[in-house]
């Protein structure tokens, strides 16, 4: 009689491993048969390692100090007993880990209900071991588990994403407000913050939101217990992204002040203040493309792989330079129509964000080994 390993168990493994995510085998089998099984999923990677096996008598012989010394060699558990099994939950969890535990029987579930996340089984589960449990699969597989990892961590890092995205583009229009004032500049207009916050931070952020995975997602390491939001050098981002957004602004304002296209004051100032406003727009549109990776190249994660991202880009492209070119609206914006020479000053301004960030984020990966 044998009752086999599922075929697609063996690369799940192997994914989780590549992810940082260490897969524990604990069976009620004899100690051979469970070396064997594990042996042929990749759980231990040595059939005479002696150390990576252990079996509930053994575990029983050891005090909690010894066995917090051990845990970490141990792969895979044998011939084990309710208790144990929450022991084991336990001592992971004292070295800081976060422990999913797989059950499906009455006796698993006060390790479910320990573990940090208990995951019962949906067909083959008990009703206790459900209700102990946080989630269930509902076909249960152990390669289930490792697919709601990879979309949990696609989920996560979108938000930080959008996150970034909208904070850094709120600081730039924060600093280039605040600076024009102090510099006594024409500062832009109400009308024209409310709607290039319209314009940008609601299509392009909703649109990060539903970014595919990035390639490699599974390979990066597990955030741990005290990550957040703002981890993973989210907040550097946002403060220096935010700094150029504004700088940029500002720079083109101050090129359009000294090198006037018109002669008369009016002229200039209100050429100046489109400029910026068109800049301010752009440059957050511009930026929504650095924004869809954290710390790898946007050249290398596919720039137009995202159709909604596209859609959306250009809904808002559109509008933005709407205001400026069709008449009637210049009015309504206070923005006056910009020459062929003058776009182009825009269109750098707000290439720039992406050379600038392209730049940085080469020195993240390359000299601070940030991932």
């Amino acid at each position: 009689m044998i009752d086999p390993e599922r075929p697609e168990v063996y690369q799940a493994v192997a994914e989780a491993k590549d992810a940082g995510i260490k897969s524990i085998m604990i069976t009620g089998d004899h100690q051979d048969t469970a070396k064997a099984i594990s042996s042929r999923l990749g759980i231990i990677d040595d059939l005479n390692d002696s150390r990576a096996v252990m079996s509930g008598a053994e575990l029983e012989e050891l005090s909690d100090d010894e066995f917090d010394q051990r845990v970490e060699d141990v792969s895979v558990y044998a011939r084990v007993a309710p208790e144990h099994k929450v022991r084991i939950v336990k001592a992971w969890q004292k070295k800081g880990k976060v422990v999913a535990m797989t059950g499906d029987g009455v006796n698993d579930a006060p390790a479910l209900k320990t573990a940090d996340i208990g995951v019962g089984m949906g067909i083959t589960g008990t009703e206790v071991s459900k209700e102990a449990s946080d989630m269930v699969l509902a076909d249960d597989n152990f390669a289930t588990i490792v697919t709601a990892i990879k979309a949990g961590r696609k989920v996560f890092a979108n938000i930080q994403k959008a996150l970034q995205y909208l904070l850094s583009a709120n600081l730039g229009e924060v600093l280039t407000l605040f600076i024009m004032t102090l510099m006594g500049w024409q500062i832009l207009a109400p009308v024209q913050i409310l709607w290039i916050n319209l314009v940008t931070d609601t299509f392009p952020a909703i649109a990060l939101g539903v970014e595919p995975a990035e390639p490699g997602i599974m390979k990066r390491k597990p955030r741990g217990r005290t990550s957040n939001f703002f981890s993973g050098g989210i907040m550097t981002n946002i403060l220096y992204q935010g700094l150029f957004e504004g700088l940029i602004t500002l720079g083109v304002y101050a090129f359009a002040i000294t090198n006037p296209v018109h002669s008369t004051d009016a002229l200039i100032h209100a050429d100046a203040l489109t400029m910026a406003y068109a800049t301010l727009g752009l440059i957050q549109l511009f930026h929504a493309f650095n924004s869809k990776t954290i710390h790898q190249s946007i050249f290398k994660v596919g720039i137009f792989k995202n159709k909604f991202f596209n859609w959306a880009m250009l809904a808002s492209t559109i509008l933005l330079v709407a205001t400026i070119a069709i008449p009637g609206f210049n009015q309504m914006f206070h923005v006056t129509p910009l020459a062929s020479s003058q776009w182009m000053v825009v269109l750098f301004g707000g290439i720039l964000i992406v050379i600038i960030t392209e730049v940085v984020k080469w020195i993240q990966r390359h000299v601070l080994n940030e991932e």
